[in-house]
């Protein structure tokens, strides 16, 4: 499906347009080559049979600090688990 179609081929395909956009892809619709809409596919919900739950979309991009386990002792002290 193409990133971009104008206004006169979309008036007539709409629906078929709309049923061939995968989960969160977009469409331009342009008038006289000039953008004047975004058509937006909704994003599947986990809920959804049809759509499959893959992980590790963000792998790699996230650390987690060495100390993450650690509770700063103000707050430690504020919740009774200071050093006593």
């Amino acid at each position: 499906m193409p990133d971009e179609i104008s206004i006169q081929e979309a008036q007539g395909n709409l629906k078929d347009l709309i049923a061939g956009l995968a989960p969160g892809a977009e469409l331009v619709i342009t008038d006289h080559e000039r953008p004047v809409a975004k058509l937006v596919a909704e994003v599947a919900k986990p809920s959804d049979k049809s759509a499959k739950r893959q992980g590790g979309q963000l792998k790699g991009q996230i650390a987690i600090a060495a100390d993450f386990d650690e509770l700063p002792s103000d707050i430690a002290e504020a919740f009774g688990a200071g050093d006593q």
